[in-house]
């Protein structure tokens, strides 16, 4: 008996070992099936190293696109400080896997973007440097109960403005050729943005008015009054929320702080439910909506421009 345990034991220690051999950590998984992939001139880091079982960092990266119509047929260069990858659906991202498959779920984050294309300094005739962007996404997407959960998805400017959305959705389809109808069967179950200007709003604003040929005073005066024409037929927790807004974009020199949105339907709604908007305090009754804002002066949204 003992020497039969001796070499189930000798047996199961071989397939541990025979398992641990062929197991791939991130890292191995992203350079075997993922990097080939890439329509790259070059794709190299300073350094790499795993993270967990099914996740990867690099530092320093440098990406080298072609020469193509997307980028005025010249090369172009985009650098990234860090990119950490703690988890992502390597098996419907390699070669192999089906074309009508979307990625299930994905958490990544890229810090330190930036770039030579024309894209990366579309914003700097209106006054606005190129400075780094970084992006964060957290999501998963349920096959089964065709649930879409975007915990995370951040994208920040440097020291100009952040934005971060989270949301709930049901009837979002796994499958890329079922996506195009998402907007016809997807129902929101929660929401949230938050808005975070810490100058980009005073910079961009007059230059679009200027383009427009106005003060840009007359551009938030325009909005104001449409929200106080809106806010006229709204009871006090519409107008709560409504306050909040129109503090906002009366601040937009100088924000007191970020604005944060929120959306929570008494029932999940989609897009053939936004004819209800125009009734009366349907904002908050019927899709639950919440705004809050540092600097809230009540009555800010029935009082129009000052």
């Amino acid at each position: 008996m003992r020497s039969i345990w001796a070499g189930v034991s000798s047996a199961l220690l071989v397939l541990w070992l025979m398992a641990a051999a062929w197991a791939q950590n991130g890292l191995e998984r992203f350079e075997k099936e993922l990097k080939p992939q890439f329509e790259l001139k070059s794709l190299t880091y300073a350094n790499a190293a795993p993270l967990g079982n099914a996740g990867f960092v690099l530092n320093d990266v440098v990406a080298v696109i072609p020469a193509n119509a997307a980028t005025g047929d010249k090369e172009s260069t985009v650098k990234i400080q860090k990119v950490t990858v703690d988890a992502l659906d390597f098996d419907r991202m390699k070669k192999d896997s089906k074309d009508d498959e979307a990625p299930r779920f994905a958490k990544l984050k890229f810090e330190g973007i930036t770039g030579d294309d024309e894209m990366f300094a579309a914003l700097q005739p209106y006054g606005v440097p190129n400075v780094p962007f970084d992006i964060a996404l957290d999501y998963s997407l349920d096959p089964a109960t065709k649930v879409l959960d975007i915990k995370t998805l951040e994208i920040a400017m440097r020291g100009q403005a952040k934005v971060v959305l989270s949301l709930q959705m049901d009837g979002v389809s796994d499958k890329t050729s079922g996506m195009a109808g998402a907007k016809d069967d997807a129902r929101l179950r929660t929401a949230s943005l938050t808005i975070d200007d810490t100058g980009l709003l005073a910079k961009l604003l007059p230059a679009w008015a200027k383009e427009e040929g106005v003060p840009p005073e007359e551009l938030v005066q325009t909005a104001l009054t449409g929200m106080a024409a809106f806010a006229a037929q709204q009871g006090p927790d519409t107008l709560k929320s409504l306050d909040a807004v129109a503090s906002f974009i009366a601040d937009w020199k100088a924000p007191k702080g970020p604005l944060a949105l929120g959306l929570k339907p008494a029932k999940t709604a989609g897009l053939s439910d936004l004819d209800k908007v125009a009734m009366p305090d349907a904002l908050t009754t019927e899709f639950g909506f919440t705004a809050t804002y540092p600097g809230t002066t009540a009555g800010a949204a029935k009082a129009g421009p000052k």
